[in-house]
């Protein structure tokens, strides 16, 4: 129990430092979302609103799960030694819906992913399953031409079941951990128009160790404009973040999990324009 307090401790503490994160994010587009919205020459600078209802990506997930030894491991291959293993990758599939408000030198944007993720590997036997959900907020400042520098949180929450076959022990053990991390990320974006098209393209990094160990992601989409006011999404985009889950009643034992885990895949949706 004193380890699931400590924890609560700590995601407060990192949920607070991400949300400063994304508030100083913000304050830095206020200057220019005042000035995009001055008229000039007589004409008041257009801003969008995106809706994106649905968006629907088909990632290809794999997982490393490792397990520091134990003090009293022994090195004689028992359940308290290090253990590590990695899945095979496996084809998987997200729902996503998001907001998006566009100014010429600025934007803001929010988005939900839910995802149950699955991979599994025979030899050695290793499964892991994730409940996963995401939110990403984030805001930018154009800096030149298409080109933005952005901040925002992700938001992390997992629910893990991890299995891990012992080869000498012949026996399986489990562990069940649900960790909430908000990330703090920092970026760039950028994006540009060519008629019916929009092209954009960002890359975030975060994590810090203040929520997860390594948050990175990228990236790219092709939105065409069908017809006014719709637009279909188009995209491909990558994920890799790194936990650091404590005291896991893993097997007989309480012990530390690290889980590395990646997602990429393709995205297609459609959006609402305003």
């Amino acid at each position: 129990m004193n380890g699931m307090t400590c924890g609560h401790l700590a995601a407060g503490r990192a949920q607070r430092f991400a949300i400063l994160c994304a508030n100083v994010a913000l304050l830095v587009a206020v200057p220019a979302f005042a000035a995009d919205d001055q008229p000039a020459s007589g004409t008041k600078k257009s801003v969008e609103v995106i809706l994106y209802p649905i968006l629907v990506e088909a990632p290809i997930f794999g997982a490393t799960i490792d397990l520091p030894s134990l003090p009293s491991g022994g090195g004689s291959g028992g359940e308290g030694d290090a253990q590590s293993a990695s899945t095979d990758v496996s084809l998987n599939s997200a729902y996503m819906a998001g907001v998006a408000i566009q100014a010429d030198r600025w934007f803001v944007e929010a988005r939900g992913v839910w995802a149950a993720l699955a991979a599994t590997r025979q030899t050695p036997r290793v499964s892991l399953d994730t409940d996963t959900r995401l939110f990403n907020a984030r805001g930018g400042v154009r800096l030149l031409g298409g080109l933005a520098a952005t901040g925002g949180f992700r938001r992390v929450a997992v629910t893990l079941d991890a299995k891990l076959t012992l080869p000498l022990l012949n026996r399986e053990i489990s562990g069940t951990a649900t960790p909430v991390y908000w990330d703090p990320l920092v970026g760039l974006d950028w994006r540009q128009r060519m008629g019916r098209w929009v092209l954009d393209a960002n890359f975030q990094g975060g994590g810090f160790g203040v929520g997860a160990d390594v948050d990175l992601s990228a990236e790219v989409h092709a939105n065409w404009r069908l017809i006014p006011h719709t637009e279909i999404r188009l995209g491909y985009t990558v994920l890799y973040y790194k936990l650091t889950v404590a005291d896991v009643s893993i097997g007989a034992f309480q012990r530390t999990l690290v889980s590395s885990q990646s997602l990429h895949g393709p995205i297609v949706g459609f959006g609402f324009v305003f």
